[in-house]
């Protein structure tokens, strides 16, 4: 079976939409995954493997070059920066290393991260270029182009720092998703707070993401052992990929 995601910094070879396949390990069920901050429709992907398994995807990038490849790998793209409110039109960040600028660095958007530079490290030789475009909240979103939504069973949140106005512009009392992956490398506590406070828990993380469930999501797979799978909290060994059951 195949698997496109980021790779956890720590584990190596486990990618993200591995982790979150354990979560749903029925392949007959095609569910429904919004992946803000899709960047790239197969590469570091952490919704292409569910895509290719019949899942309803919406794509979600504010990155401009982007939307076209995006589009042809996905029926349903949003040209929008994500955010807690509406506006007609934002200033984004593109940032590309100056050997690359097509690839553009995990920096990138609405206002660049000091956090980021810091954990990651900023070369003053990135490219930074300016694009205006729409903001939208996910809720603003759903209520005026995705009206027949059910159910959201995953979401990945990956906005270099974003992610809480990103979640904060969502009802997750109407819509609230099984399963929420969000980059957090400084270990944010207001965004950790905010979960738990509208009905989340932490189930699993490591170096840079986090992975919360709600309160009425009962996980299908096996359960992650108790410090089997906290890294950067034990050491990385082999053991790490008992966490994650292929189901392959």
């Amino acid at each position: 079976m195949s698997f496109f995601g980021d790779v956890e910094e720590h584990s190596g070879t486990i990618q993200i939409d591995r982790v979150l396949r354990s979560y749903f390990p029925n392949y007959d069920y095609h569910g429904v995954f919004f992946d803000v901050g899709a960047f790239d429709p197969i590469t570091i992907s952490n919704s292409h493997h569910f895509h290719q398994k019949g899942w309803t995807v919406y794509a979600f990038e504010a990155n401009p070059h982007r939307i076209p490849l995006i589009k042809q790998h996905r029926q349903y793209v949003y040209n929008y920066a994500i955010a807690d409110t509406d506006l007609d039109a934002v200033t984004f960040h593109n940032v590309a290393p100056s050997h690359s600028p097509a690839w553009t660095a995990g920096y990138s958007a609405i206002n660049i991260s000091e956090k980021y530079k810091e954990i990651f490290g900023w070369n003053d030789q990135f490219i930074v270029e300016k694009v205006t475009v729409p903001q939208r909240t996910l809720k603003t979103v759903i209520e005026t182009e995705i009206k027949s939504l059910q159910k959201i069973d995953i979401m990945s949140l990956d906005i270099e720092g974003g992610e809480l106005a990103a979640l904060k512009g969502l009802d997750l009392t109407k819509y609230p998703p099984s399963l929420i992956t969000v980059e957090n490398p400084d270990d944010d506590p207001d965004l950790k707070s905010y979960l738990l406070n509208v009905g989340y828990r932490l189930d699993h993380f490591t170096s840079r993401n986090q992975y919360y469930v709600h309160s009425s999501f009962v996980k299908e797979g096996p359960p992650f052992p108790p410090g089997g799978c906290t890294y950067p909290h034990t050491p990385l060994t082999s053991s790490y990929d008992d966490c994650i059951t292929p189901y392959e």
